[in-house]
């Protein structure tokens, strides 16, 4: 029994030497002499940190503000020695003069590279972090020391900046673009050649572009802006019937004698696609047989069609599908936003009134992508209410699924500079990996917002 309770004293003695706690900058454990030197607490004081923001009247700024340095979480790594911030600080944050606190075993003091020296580390003193700085432990018996490299990250980008590369390829000289689809890993731009003939132009969606251009065998009268991507096959309409093509060269009837006007949107998570007749939309599980859902609604979206889906926030196993469009064959008048959802109802459109005065621009030639949690709308010159809009000016975005559409005046995120004010066919995909894509018959614009692209 003796045996045991020295055994247990010997214990409780070991532990009390190895711990210490820091109060101001009483570092060690007063008269006691210990063999330890360790960091077990790290942190910073309150940082300023700089965020985009906008002036009274609406422009564009950025403004510093003071966060608690308790919201960034610093790991002690004891076995490489190093001590860091898992959440690198705001783009632009300045680390020369940062006020930080250090809990440890032993005496700490840290390299002052203007004093070619160590320094007694101490949390009244600002330290420069913008380079790594080193930290000594010296254990208080004088036997050991024990060395740390401390990091503050600061992201070295701007999260939020959305920038855009541009290539040009001998390859599609003289093929002007119509609609841009994303098959296992490639992205395919469907035009047509100088002479007029379809072609398609394929590229991986990674890395830079490099095209290859293929006549294709689908009928002149088709319609390639009515080009899907269903079941993993490529589907286009073609004077009524719908075509489709496992290679995006080749092309055969997969549903004729049904007199379609529009091939519109694919929605249930892949599992439908959508057509249009001239008094009733229809449906198909397999791209061959397509069931009549309900009459044509007046006011439509027929032409000039995008949709994007997403899934309810109040229920992930719900898919809801926009589609944006025009009801007329020349694309004029307002913009049409209708949605429909997975759980098998009919299309219902929001109405001009819907969105509070907030309509999507009719823009010329225009695209809709879902991109970061959001619509996005583009194009050509476009008419807002009898405000006139120039080509590829800005992005309008609609965060509430279509409802209201803004524009976007976020100085960070912006079409790229070459196509403001330029009237161009286009053709637009976001690709798996996020980035955004525009084919004109010029470039091609690859690009994406900085954090989308980290992991």
């Amino acid at each position: 029994m003796r045996k045991n309770i020295a055994i247990y004293v010997a214990l409780f003695s070991l532990l009390f030497m190895g711990v210490s706690c820091n109060n101001g900058d009483d570092w060690g454990l007063g008269d006691t002499a210990t063999p330890y030197a360790y960091v077990s607490a790290f942190s910073i004081d309150n940082i300023k940190c700089p965020f985009h923001d906008f002036t009274v009247d609406g422009r564009d700024t950025i403004v510093e503000k003071l966060v608690s340095g308790e919201e960034f979480e610093f790991v002690i790594d004891q076995k490489s020695n190093e001590i860091y911030n898992i959440d690198s600080l705001t783009y632009g944050t300045k680390v020369d003069k940062v006020v930080s606190y250090l809990s440890c075993t032993g005496t700490p003091y840290r390299y002052d590279a203007a004093q070619g020296a160590y320094v007694y580390y101490s949390s009244s003193d600002s330290v420069d972090f913008t380079s790594p700085v080193s930290v000594r432990i010296n254990s208080t018996d004088g036997t050991y020391e024990n060395y740390y490299t401390v990091k503050l990250n600061v992201h070295q980008v701007n999260p939020d900046l959305m920038v855009w590369n541009t290539y040009s390829d001998a390859a599609l000289s003289g093929v002007t673009p119509v609609k841009m689809v994303e098959k296992a890993g490639k992205v395919y731009l469907f035009g047509t050649d100088a002479a007029g003939a379809y072609v398609v132009a394929e590229t991986l969606s990674e890395g830079t572009p490099s095209w290859s251009v293929t006549a294709i065998s689908l009928p002149t009268e088709g319609d390639l802006s009515s080009l899907l991507l269903f079941g993993n096959r490529f589907y286009a309409l073609v004077s009524g019937d719908i075509y489709v093509s496992d290679d995006a060269v080749v092309w055969n009837v997969a549903a004729a004698g049904n007199g379609f006007v529009s091939l519109f949107a694919v929605s249930d998570n892949g599992a439908t696609l959508w057509a249009a007749g001239a008094d009733a939309l229809f449906s198909s599980a397999d791209g061959e047989s397509f069931a009549q859902v309900q009459p044509l609604p007046s006011g439509f979206p027929l032409y000039g069609c995008s949709y994007v889906n997403s899934t309810l926030s109040t229920n992930a196993g719900i898919n809801r599908t926009i589609l944006v469009g025009y009801s007329t064959a020349d694309k004029s008048g307002k913009v049409s936003v209708w949605c429909n959802l997975s759980t098998g109802g009919e299309w219902y459109g929001y109405g001009e009134d819907f969105g509070g005065g907030y309509p999507c621009p009719s823009f010329s030639g225009l695209a809709v992508l879902g991109y970061d949690n959001a619509m996005y709308a583009f194009g050509g010159a476009a008419d807002l209410d009898g405000m006139p809009l120039k080509a590829f000016s800005r992005f309008y975005i609609s965060r509430d699924n279509g409802i209201v559409w803004k524009q976007c005046t976020d100085y960070a995120v912006s079409l790229p500079a070459e196509l403001k004010d330029k009237e161009t066919a286009f053709a637009a995909l976001v690709s798996q990996d996020e980035y955004m894509w525009i084919a004109t018959p010029d470039a091609v614009y690859k690009g994406r917002i900085n954090r989308l692209g980290f992991k």
